[in-house]
């Protein structure tokens, strides 16, 4: 197969190591309620036929909002299958890694509710732990199918985990993402391999709707695909997350995303669990977690 030798490379080890409260934001698709989907954990693999693949991934994360575990995109390679990835708009939060991969037929991946990637697995390559891996997404040498857009506007933090793209040399707008707002500023948290994408400067450029002074940051070229940002300046110490820019100013620890005050009870996402209105580590006795939430029994 034409990809066997570089996968070879990306075989993982999955290494085990937010809770949404009233999203603040206008959500590009309309959510009704919360519903709950479990992911996988087989890296680049698949069962069945191609189509079967496809059609599972649908009936799996269609209308999902809550991803437990990780959520694996990979092996949308057929030709003869006209892919409509629309299904996945609804995701708000994953608990463990996302893996995107083998797409050779898929322009778009509309991403456009994701918030949070945690990071409770990560996908092990050559000793690196990832929480978002983009590889292998157009055919050889030449390419002109493959994955051109990611669109991921929400996305504001991958909690724990590093990052990769390889072989995606049909993929725009990758440069005009501020990745140390996305993971709190971690040193060598972007890892850049073989033709991570399109090496053209065109495919780099933002609306002027996107621009966060000094710079225009973007998922794509629409203002819809801003790069959403929640925080300002910060002080070093508080790695991203404040609610202004003194030292003593930084979110508390269980919270993602960013806040409004010093205390668990001010955050704009949980980093765990919710508890009346209040991010806690785990769920307490005489409790049990419900999606992102411990419930009383």
């Amino acid at each position: 197969m034409w990809w066997a030798g570089a996968i070879l490379a990306l075989v993982p080890t999955v290494c085990l190591a937010v809770n949404l409260k009233e999203d603040i934001f206008d959500t590009a698709v309309e959510v009704e309620e919360e519903r709950e989907c479990h992911g996988t954990s087989v890296g680049f693999g698949y069962s069945g036929t191609l189509e079967l693949h496809y059609q599972q991934l649908r009936k799996r994360y269609a209308g999902c909002t809550y991803v437990h575990g990780n959520l694996e995109i990979t092996n949308l390679d057929d030709p003869m299958l006209k892919y409509d990835l629309d299904f996945l708009s609804s995701i708000r939060y994953v608990s463990g890694y996302l893996l995107i991969g083998l797409l050779t037929q898929v322009e778009r991946i509309p991403l456009l509710s994701l918030e949070v990637i945690r990071g409770n697995q990560t996908y092990r390559i050559q000793g690196h732990e990832y929480a978002l891996v983009v590889a292998l997404t157009s055919r050889d040498t030449a390419p002109v199918t493959g994955l051109k857009h990611l669109h991921m506007p929400k996305l504001k933090e991958i909690s724990r985990g590093r990052v990769m793209f390889s072989e995606n040399p049909l993929l725009t707008h990758m440069k005009s993402v501020s990745w140390d707002l996305i993971t709190r500023g971690e040193p060598d948290s972007v890892h850049l391999a073989t033709k991570p994408f399109s090496a053209k400067l065109q495919d780099d450029v933002c609306p002027e709707e996107c621009l966060v002074d000094p710079y225009r940051l973007c998922w794509g070229d629409d203002p819809s695909l801003c790069q959403e940002v929640v925080t300002g300046s910060c002080a070093e110490n508080c790695r991203f997350r404040c609610y202004g820019p003194g030292e003593d100013s930084c979110c508390h620890p269980n919270c993602a995303v960013g806040c409004t005050g010093p205390g668990p009870q001010d955050c704009l996402v949980c980093m765990d669990y919710v508890l009346d209105n209040t991010c806690v580590g785990y769920c307490p006795a005489k409790t049990y977690p419900k999606l992102q939430t411990c419930v009383r029994f």
